[in-house]
């Protein structure tokens, strides 16, 4: 559990460790070493993703779901308040307003305690699909992820988030989460209604007399971070959420929230791949074994070399050759 302007980030929840036993990572021969290596899992940077909409596609889907809601609020106001509501542009500017302050509270950095960047890892579940599927790994994710020379590792996620616990313990993180990706394929009030209550109650509770009402962080948080167009929902993705701390978090933290936040913990390190593109190291120091509960090998030629090169790096893990078509 960690704490960001006086949030509590539950990791995991029991929900999704009970429905998502195991996650599936599609990777090449060299990621896969690279993982088994140095016992490591590397986030990369939002902005660099393939999907150009990650964090941002919620600008633009969750104003027109609160509007209504502050809308509703208002109605049972008197009619002078009523009549300002309208001059004001009513619920659709109030609430593109404030989701433009929320993005520019966290993500534009526009906030004195500068910008939160999301670094992402990646997995896939298989939780709904057949025996098959999980025994051997599904064509897309070969195709797409790991091409047939490669590998699938499959975690046991309990421990994953175990290890996320530890990791924010060890470091100071704005926000680590693992959890579903949620797909656009729905109205948005449908896949994050906390999100949108939480939203239009910023208003109720402005209305109420709260001169600065909190504007529903962790639902924001969760709700960017875990969102993504319906073209990916053949992904099944289930994702880290790692967002590091900074220095000027860490001030505002420590002097708003001084019995809450632990000051000496020592800043996440933000590394440059060869290619520049920015990533974080999860795990890094901390003496700790990845919970692989076995590897598939890709359906593609020579699966027996490959899966003896794994066998040679994992010893007693458990190795299966895929069959996928």
């Amino acid at each position: 559990m960690n704490m960001i302007a006086n949030v509590e980030n539950v990791i995991c929840s029991v929900e999704t460790m009970s429905r998502h036993p195991e996650l599936y990572h599609y990777t090449s021969p060299m990621a896969f070493e690279g993982i088994i290596g140095s016992q490591t899992l590397w986030c990369s940077h939002y902005r660099e993703m393939l999907d150009t909409d990650e964090v941002r596609l919620m600008r633009d889907l969750l104003p027109p779901a609160v509007a209504p809601r502050m809308d509703e609020i208002v109605a049972r106001l008197n009619r002078k308040a009523r009549r300002l509501w309208d001059a004001s542009g009513r619920g659709a500017k109030t609430a593109r307003d404030l989701v433009n302050a929320l993005y520019g509270a966290t993500f534009d950095g526009q906030a004195d305690y500068s910008s939160f960047d999301p670094f992402l890892f990646s997995f896939s579940t298989h939780a709904d699909d057949t025996a098959f599927d999980r025994e051997h790994g599904i064509r897309s994710q070969w195709d797409g992820y790991a091409g047939p020379d490669g590998y699938c590792l499959v975690f046991d996620i309990a421990e994953v988030a175990r290890m996320l616990e530890r990791e924010g313990k060890a470091r100071y993180w704005a926000w680590l989460a693992l959890e579903p990706v949620r797909y656009a394929d729905r109205p948005v009030e449908d896949i994050f209604p906390e999100l949108v209550c939480a939203s239009a109650d910023t208003l109720q509770r402005f209305i109420n007399g709260v001169r600065t009402p909190e504007m529903a962080v962790p639902e924001f948080l969760t709700g960017t971070t875990l969102l993504k167009g319906a073209a990916y929902k053949s992904e099944r993705e289930v994702r880290i959420v790692a967002i590091p701390g900074t220095a000027k978090t860490a001030t505002y933290a420590a002097k708003e929230y001084p019995d809450e936040f632990d000051a000496t913990l020592p800043l996440p390190d933000i590394k440059i791949r060869p290619d520049k593109r920015r990533y974080v190291a999860l795990f890094e120091g901390l003496g700790l074994q990845m919970p692989v509960k076995r590897v598939i090998v890709g359906p593609g030629a020579g699966q027996e070399e490959r899966a003896e090169r794994a066998r040679s790096m994992l010893g007693e893990v458990p190795i299966t050759l895929s069959q996928c078509l």
